[in-house]
């Protein structure tokens, strides 16, 4: 049986909103019995509970859009004179909110019409998180009672069990185990890459006789590399070459005139899939006379510095979507597909090349043969795949619940609507990072 643990954090965006502990209010709301339910949607009445906490989700959305507008953080009272979308902050709020309370009766009919039943381990899981956070003050100020939580919980428990259902490993509208493998190795590459400045650590950039240096330099680590015989061989001789390379930036001179100035050291790492490269473990026994001998063994990672790269897709949105971006970052999302294109396209594997990255960064890279790591410890663990599946099927699953929760009716309770303003609410703290 997977794990269960790994949906915690994706099973409680419906929590999301509460995170943020230790405020005070004047008083706690309290549900009246007229607005005990905020809405009915397809017949299904909705508990205020949900839509409130659904309300302070769209309150950091909209936080989010109007600083994406205005490049600043708002305040309170910024957020309430705010139009979004050409509506009044307050009415898109609830838009949204009732928009994802659809969404919840999408999900709860959906999974009873086929039988769905989440696994004693999941029910376990649930209780336990909803244990640890319902006295959290942003729940109690706004009268989200632990039945509204554990019922927001498992909608998301359930939701991931229909994406399972139809979208998993073999479903209905899915694939099997190795067309997503072949998807896998169609769209990831395995890369090593040392990343090389022609700018000292100011940004000054070198002179040419300096930057023909570091070219010269690069094509004997490319030659060096590609001597090696082995293949897998080739991928650890690169971190060889990165300890050079940082020891050989640290030689380099330059000043913002061109000419000679003082030693500037310009070490750059990459973020890497391997976090660290070494794994300290210790046993200790006993010897004969009672003594105790402890016993300290290092294993170094076989995948030190190894990354992965995702083929870049071009959507409709994104050729639709206007750009806001400056000259500089136009440049820069330029530069970015175009090595993407290179790695898919042109990068042989286990061949390490020189890439003028930009005016300012050579790579030196090579790639590797994925399906080397694709072992259910590594590549092909069962996270990897659950993501995997999200990222190819994602967007259908949504659209398709979507559309589901678009045709239902929607009966607003209009007391509890006006009753649990996102205004009126304990929201003033609330934070647009969680």
């Amino acid at each position: 049986m997977k794990k269960v643990n790994r949906f915690a954090a994706a099973a409680l965006t419906f929590a999301l909103a509460a995170t943020t502990a230790g405020c005070s209010a004047p008083g706690a709301i309290t549900l009246g019995n007229n607005t005990k339910n905020a809405l009915t949607v397809d017949g299904c009445d909705v508990p205020a509970g949900i839509f409130i906490n659904n309300e302070i989700s769209a309150y950091r959305n909209a936080m989010y859009r109007v600083v994406m507008e205005q490049g600043s953080l708002p305040t309170f009272d910024d957020m309430k004179k705010a139009k979004i979308e050409d509506m009044d902050a307050e009415d898109w709020i609830q838009d949204q909110a009732t928009e994802t309370c659809k969404l919840y009766v999408a999900i709860e009919k959906e999974f009873d019409k086929i039988d769905g039943k989440l696994t004693q381990e999941e029910e376990d899981e649930i209780k336990k998180y909803i244990k640890s956070i319902r006295d959290n003050d942003r729940f109690k100020n706004n009268g989200i009672s632990e039945d509204s939580l554990l019922k927001g919980c498992r909608n998301e428990y359930k939701k991931k069990y229909l994406f399972n259902h139809y979208y998993g490993i073999d479903a209905e509208k899915g694939c099997s185990e190795e067309d997503l493998k072949k998807y896998f190795t169609d769209n990831t590459a395995r890369i090593k890459y040392i990343e090389i400045k022609l700018t000292d650590a100011e940004g000054n950039a070198y002179d040419e006789d300096i930057k023909r240096k570091i070219d010269k330099k690069v094509d004997s680590w490319v030659k060096e590399i590609n001597d090696v015989k082995d293949d897998e061989e080739k991928l650890k001789k690169m971190d060889d070459i990165k300890t050079e390379y940082e020891e050989f930036s640290s030689t380099l001179t330059t000043s913002a005139d061109g000419g000679t100035g003082t030693t500037t050291t310009t070490t750059t790492t990459a973020t890497t899939t391997e976090t660290t490269g070494t794994t300290t473990a210790g046993t200790t026994q006993t010897d004969e006379n009672g003594s105790v001998i402890t016993t300290t063994t290092t294993t170094t990672s076989p995948y030190q510095n190894e990354v992965t790269v995702t083929k870049y897709v071009t959507t409709t949105a994104d050729k639709d979507e206007q750009p806001t971006t400056t000259t500089t970052q136009s440049e820069a999302e330029v530069a970015v597909k175009k090595y993407n294109d290179f790695v898919f396209d042109d990068l042989k594997e286990y061949e390490a090349v020189k890439y003028n990255y930009d005016d300012s960064t050579i790579y030196l890279v090579i790639k590797g043969d994925i399906t080397k790591r694709m072992t259910k410890d590594d590549y092909w663990s069962d996270d990897n795949i659950d993501a995997l599946l999200q990222q190819r099927y994602g967007v259908d699953f949504d659209d398709w619940l979507n559309a589901i929760a678009d045709s239902y009716s929607v009966e607003k309770n209009k007391s509890a609507y006006k009753r649990y303003a996102p205004f009126k609410l304990d929201i003033e703290d609330v934070s647009l990072y969680g």
